[in-house]
């Protein structure tokens, strides 16, 4: 539901900008990068991004010369969000584990190493993270949900070492990044 009802009604280009930030919307972006990943172009992204900024669904911050480009988090992007998934969507267990990990202290990325219909396995890095809090959240997930989580935790200086050194792929798809 949700994208597919709105496609019709709305310009297709208004929707690829608004999916973009409803997909990552902790995520600050810049004009070039909201262009390429909803391949629209430059022009019409700006144009599209004035309306959502003035229609108070995305917010603009100037940092020094540029300015980045951050979904809402007000009554009407709430709003908004709830008409689009329209509660028939498949809920996404993994962004909702994902964002209750990424709130513990000190976690600072976790990664996808692969994923199956019923769980993933994962790369948590942080500073210290605590193990006994991500137990719990895996056993909550586990026990709710069926959705079968495990995972590595990694140091930020051990995640950089191994990265530098090219030993392990660590190309994985980033779920959370501080």
């Amino acid at each position: 539901m949700g994208f597919d009802i709105l496609t019709g009604l709305l310009d297709d280009k208004l929707i690829k900008v608004i999916s973009l930030f409803m997909r990552y919307p902790g995520k600050k972006f810049y004009l070039s990068e909201i262009s390429k990943l909803s391949e629209v172009n430059t022009a019409t992204t700006f144009r599209i991004l004035k309306k959502l900024v003035a229609e108070e669904l995305i917010n603009m911050d100037v940092i020094g010369k540029v300015r980045v480009y951050q979904l809402g988090k007000n009554e009407r992007v709430k709003s908004l969000s709830g008409m689009l998934r329209g509660g028939n969507e498949k809920k996404d267990l993994l962004k909702e584990f994902c964002e209750k990990v990424g709130k513990l202290p000190r976690v600072r990325l976790i990664l996808l190493d692969s994923k199956t219909h019923n769980g993933a396995r994962l790369i948590i890095v942080g500073d210290l993270p605590s193990k006994e809090r991500i137990d719990l959240i895996v056993r909550e997930f586990g026990d709710r949900e069926k959705f079968i989580v495990s995972y590595i935790e990694l140091r930020t200086a051990q995640y950089e070492g191994l990265k530098s050194s090219r030993v392990f792929d660590l190309n994985k798809k980033v779920l959370f990044r501080e």
